[in-house]
């Protein structure tokens, strides 16, 4: 459980927010982690639309077998 201090105004209203550096660090390892799940999800999502799209139009795509042997 995060250990949360509020810093607050003059007038009692919250402003920002402290965490303790461990939670900090954990916090952008776990944004980063999903950040590259994202990314290789829209990938995959930019493919399918892709493939149908080139299929609406009768376009050839690259086999998966010449796509790897140009990795």
């Amino acid at each position: 459980m995060l250990d949360l201090n509020y810093i607050t105004d003059a007038a009692g209203k919250q402003i920002a927010v402290q965490i303790a550096m461990g939670d900090w660090l954990l916090f952008q390892k776990q944004y980063q982690e999903f950040t590259r799940k994202l990314e290789v999800l829209q990938g995959i999502k930019d493919a399918l639309v892709e493939v149908e799209d080139a299929k609406k139009e009768g376009r050839d795509l690259q086999s998966l077998t010449d796509f790897l042997h140009e990795c």
